[in-house]
C-alpha cells in the first residue's frame, strides 16, 4: 500500500505474536488505539476464518491491519510504539500470570508497498534510525 492522492497514506501493520500466535483481542485494539489517534480507516485482513459454525481458539495465527491515515506516518508509528508499550506491560487477559508471553505482540511489521520496517518495544537506537529512514522515505518533501 502506498501513499493516497489526497496527501493520507495507506500502510499494512503485521503483528507478530512471541510464540508466533497473536491473541485474537490484539487486533481490535489497536486498531481502535489507531483510529483514536488519527487513522481515518483500520480493516483487518484475515489470514484464514473459521468454518462456518466454528469458533476460532482465542489466538490468531496472522494478524493484519489495513490502515488508512490523512496523517503523518511518524504519528501511526508513535500510536503503534505507544500500544506495543502497554501490550508488554499489561496482565495477561485471562487471568494467568502470563510470564510465558503466549499470544503477547512482540512487534509489528509495518509494509508500504515494498519497503517495511518492524518496530520493537523496546526500541533500539538501530532500530529508530531504521524507522526514521523509513519514515523519510515515505514522507513528501
Amino acid at each position: 500500500m502506498e501513499r493516497e492522492p489526497d496527501g493520507g497514506f495507506a500502510c499494512e501493520l503485521v503483528l507478530n505474536g512471541r510464540d508466533g500466535n497473536v491473541r485474537a483481542g490484539a487486533p481490535a485494539a489497536l486498531g481502535r488505539r489507531l483510529t483514536e489517534h488519527g487513522a481515518v480507516r483500520v480493516v483487518p485482513v484475515y489470514a484464514a476464518r473459521p468454518a462456518p459454525g466454528r469458533r476460532s481458539s482465542g489466538m490468531v495465527d496472522v494478524a493484519t491491519l489495513a490502515v488508512t491515515s490523512a496523517g503523518a506516518l511518524v504519528a501511526i508509528i508513535d500510536t503503534v510504539r505507544g500500544w506495543l508499550s502497554e501490550e508488554r506491560n499489561a496482565p495477561a487477559p485471562d487471568g494467568a500470570d502470563g510470564a510465558d508471553g503466549a499470544g503477547r505482540v512482540a512487534s509489528i511489521t509495518v509494509i508500504m508497498g515494498d519497503d517495511k520496517v518492524e518496530i520493537i518495544q523496546p526500541s533500539t537506537t538501530a532500530e529508530q534510525r531504521l524507522v526514521d529512514a523509513f519514515v523519510r522515505r515515505h514522507t513528501p518533501s
